[in-house]
């Protein structure tokens, strides 16, 4: 016990490159498309680290763009989701690290999405539409530039102002939500979620949002819950299951199981129902989302397992090849095989 986990290490690493910064630094621009060429506008965009942790989530505007700005870290990945489409993705590298002051880099990619098979359900909701007010629809692109531009305070207004001609509009609420989790503003955010999920209670990108905005409140247990809820109306996409996994290990490694019985069943059922969820999102990927690996080797190395431990980070490191920090997974292995 009183050794440090060799994989406390590996969750630093991998979180380290989490935080998305100010107005400076590397900077992505993007657009969604569908197979077919055409935009495909309000979709769910995720920003993720080189590992697959999700730390930013935005929306596309009418033309299918988006932008993260502010970005310190050299590799990401951009997951992104609408209703009736399968969910697409990209890597995105750096050359360099960005610093507070540091311009950065520029990187402008595409995500192509494509539609399911004919086996494949589209998600409920999916034919929700809205007559917009134009004046509406003009604050809220306006907002969704802003927003690119990295003007959070500007696009902030401009959404509000969406809102405040067409109180229904599902769009802006959601678009001003994720804005507001970025600011760190989680209460406004909730309330905003709040409202999107009245106006439309079967998308699932709401239930989706609101479970990343519990997680940074450390609130593990209701976070899961509302990761179960956007999984059941979005069951094809296994990034949410991955999310609703991550909340539920971070809940069980806050447990002491000494304490009680109750503590160690709790902490074991927590366990079990990640491990649950990442074997049916490794199966909807196509056995290709390598950041299962990782969350599974954080359930082995709290559970004492170490040799499978090292055994997931090993299958994490053949399925991404360019990880940057290959280097310390490596000798976080060797700790784990290490009696």
């Amino acid at each position: 016990m009183r050794r440090i986990p060799a994989l406390a290490l590996m969750v630093v690493v991998a979180l380290s490159s989490a935080a998305v910064a100010r107005q400076q630094g590397n900077r992505i621009r993007c657009k969604v498309r569908a197979s077919s060429g055409a935009a495909i506008p309000n979709a769910v965009i995720t920003l993720q680290t080189g590992n697959g942790q999700p730390i930013d989530q935005t929306v596309s505007n009418n033309e299918g763009d988006f932008a993260f700005t502010g970005l310190t870290e050299t590799g990401y990945i951009v997951v992104a989701s609408s209703s009736g489409y399968e969910n697409g993705s990209t890597a995105v590298e750096f050359t360099k690290s960005a610093g507070a002051e540091d311009p950065g880099e520029l990187r402008v990619v595409e995500v192509i999405l494509t539609r399911p098979g004919p086996e494949r359900v589209p998600p409920a909701g999916s034919t929700f539409t809205q007559n917009i007010p134009k004046e509406a629809r003009a604050a809220f692109e306006r907002g969704m530039t802003l927003s690119r531009e990295g003007k959070a305070p500007e696009s902030i207004q401009a959404l509000q102002e969406a809102v405040k001609i067409f109180p229904d509009y599902f769009s802006a609420r959601l678009a001003l939500a994720n804005e507001f989790t970025r600011q760190q503003r989680l209460q406004e955010a909730i309330a905003e979620l709040e409202q999107a999920r009245k106006v439309n209670p079967k998308d699932g990108r709401v239930y989706q949002a609101f479970g990343l905005v519990l997680s940074k409140q450390k609130k593990y247990v209701l976070a899961a819950a509302v990761f179960g809820e956007a999984s059941r109306l979005n069951p094809t996409d296994p990034n949410i299951l991955l999310m609703r996994a991550g909340a539920l290990i971070d809940h069980a490694s806050l447990i002491d199981p000494s304490k009680s019985k109750d503590a160690e069943a709790e902490r074991a059922h927590a366990f079990k129902m990640a491990e649950r969820d990442l074997m049916k999102a490794f199966d909807l990927s196509g056995k290709k989302l390598a950041p299962i690996h990782l969350q599974m080797a954080r359930i082995y190395e709290k559970q004492g397992k170490r040799a499978q431990a090292a055994d997931e980070l090993e299958q994490y490191l053949r399925l991404t090849p360019g990880e940057k920090n290959a280097e310390a997974m490596r000798d976080a292995i060797k700790k784990l095989r290490t009696p």
